[in-house]
């Protein structure tokens, strides 16, 4: 249970910093199969997916992390279709969640 809810928070984090952040470049976001992707952000920078979330209109949100958190990568995948780099960066920390409340 543990491990959905640090899921679920970091998702949560990533599409806020997503909304908050400004955009530092006008040029179009790098986009491609998202197996390919995947595999490609594996093999070059040995992340692997962390969390996951889906947007209300369907579209895929994935964290992948390094081993220790050197470098991370944040994907939008469209349903049935290509997944886009959204950022990417170094020093990934995971953060202990906190529920309070009920169903904590």
């Amino acid at each position: 249970m543990r491990g959905l809810k640090l899921a679920y928070g970091i998702a949560i984090a990533a599409v806020f910093f997503l909304l908050l952040s400004p955009r530092t470049s006008e040029a179009a976001p790098a986009c491609g199969d998202p197996a390919k992707v995947m595999q490609g952000l594996e093999s070059k920078y040995h992340e692997v997916p962390v969390a996951e979330g889906v947007t209300p209109n369907g579209q895929r949100i994935v964290v992948l992390v390094s081993p220790v958190g050197q470098t991370f990568t944040i994907l939008l995948q469209i349903p049935n279709g290509p997944a886009c780099l959204v950022t990417s960066g170094e020093a990934w920390q995971e953060l202990e969640i906190k529920f309070k409340g009920p169903g904590a």
